[in-house]
């Protein structure tokens, strides 16, 4: 099954395993929401994660 992260902004971070949307997700926080990088855990982003 799908993993997802869906940004605020409207981006969305897929892939097949949860290392792989949060390895997506930090490199778009890296180029659009850089401020969130040292206050988002990756603790933080595996609970965001959705299936789809």
């Amino acid at each position: 099954m799908a993993k997802q992260i869906n940004c605020e902004c409207g981006y969305v971070a897929r892939g097949e395993r949860e290392d792989e949307v949060i390895a997506r997700i930090r490199d778009h926080m890296r180029s659009d929401h850089p401020e969130l990088l040292e206050q988002v855990s990756d603790e933080d982003l595996r609970g965001w994660i959705e299936e789809t």
